[in-house]
């Protein structure tokens, strides 16, 4: 008798664990989440656009709701992140995706951040440099478009309302635009030399005296140092204008050099082609 209650005891003992292993396992495990079926979604909540061209300070913000809290978010490729807001954009069109708790994910494409237009530059007005010894040259910039007022630079220098340039040697220039919410555009520009200096007239005579002397350039050097010969010359004219320019040339009065106005005669032949004129 003992013997047959015990195993009807330990029959009930095993039908109970098994009741409960199965209450169990049906009731406290999670079910998988189908996110197709899921609520969860995603609205814009704000944005800002770039103040200027030249800025990346445009905001977005989006907001979520349904499926199951906390939600992360992403900008584009960008990493997930518990934050909502994406700052520090330029302009562009942009995807801010959501994921909640169980992993589902909603994206929010196409919004577009628009930045103030850029000033268009037009062809400027350029005066070429016709006085060798008191420049002439000038600039003018031309720019539509952008917001308006505009500010000019020339170079290095600094910002001002004129966008004239005057004053200038034969040369190339870079004028800076920059509008009213500071976006900026350059213009390369380039003013060229037509003061009509003659080789045989100005140029000549300068060398004559200075250079094509004994142990210089006369040819005791090597015939292709002979600045009486014009091939000669025009062969070295940038070397010439360059070392004239910068006085170490003519060797026997550097450091003091040629007078300017020769400097400044010797350097418009040369960007004038160094003509043999």
């Amino acid at each position: 008798m003992i013997v047959r209650n015990l195993k009807i005891i330990i029959s009930l003992a095993l039908a109970l664990s098994f009741l409960i292993y199965a209450s169990c396992s049906s009731n406290d495990e999670p079910k998988p989440v189908d996110c197709s079926l899921s609520d969860l979604s995603i609205t814009l909540g704000s944005k800002v656009d770039p103040t200027s061209c030249s800025t990346n300070n445009g905001t977005i913000t989006a907001s979520a709701s349904g499926g199951a809290t906390p939600y992360q978010f992403k900008l584009n490729s960008g990493s997930y992140g518990s934050g909502s807001t994406f700052t520090d954009l330029s302009s562009g069109t942009y995807s801010v995706f959501v994921k909640d708790n169980n992993g589902c994910e909603k994206e929010l494409s196409g919004i577009t951040l628009s930045s103030p237009a850029a000033p268009v530059a037009g062809t400027p007005v350029i005066a070429n440099q016709t006085d060798c010894s008191n420049p002439n040259g000038s600039i003018t910039a031309n720019v539509s478009g952008g917001t308006p007022p505009y500010q000019y630079k020339l170079g290095d220098g600094a910002f001002g309302t004129t966008a004239t340039f005057t004053g200038l040697k034969a040369g190339s220039y870079t004028i800076t635009i920059k509008d009213g919410v500071n976006c900026n555009l350059t213009v390369n520009s380039t003013v060229v030399s037509a003061t009509g200096i003659s080789y045989a007239t100005d140029i000549a005579p300068i060398l004559q005296t200075n250079c094509i002397k004994s142990g210089c350039h006369n040819g005791d050097n090597g015939a292709q140092r002979n600045w009486s010969v014009f091939a000669n010359v025009q062969n070295n004219a940038i070397a010439i204008k360059t070392r004239t320019g910068n006085r170490s040339m003519p060797q026997d009065i550097a450091p003091a050099g040629l007078p300017q106005a020769q400097i400044d005669m010797i350097a418009c032949w040369v960007d004038e082609g160094a003509k043999n004129n």
